[in-house]
């Protein structure tokens, strides 16, 4: 009887406390500034040089994203 033997490499990731940390953070800051980019007047996007469409478009997207 043969046997075979695989071998599978995952590469380990190491996250440090402070990373995650971090990305939280930043992810919590994204999500605030989508959530307040929804909420501005057409006034105040044609201020920043941003139509309607692209507006909603950035803050639909996922925290992630």
């Amino acid at each position: 009887m043969h046997t075979a033997t695989f071998k599978t490499h995952t590469p380990t990731r190491i996250i440090s406390v402070t990373s995650a940390l971090n990305w939280v953070i930043e992810s919590v800051r994204v999500a605030s500034q989508r959530r307040s980019l929804a909420k501005l007047s057409w006034s105040a996007l044609d201020d920043i040089g941003v139509c309607e469409a692209q507006a909603m478009r950035e803050a639909r997207k996922p925290f992630w994203a």
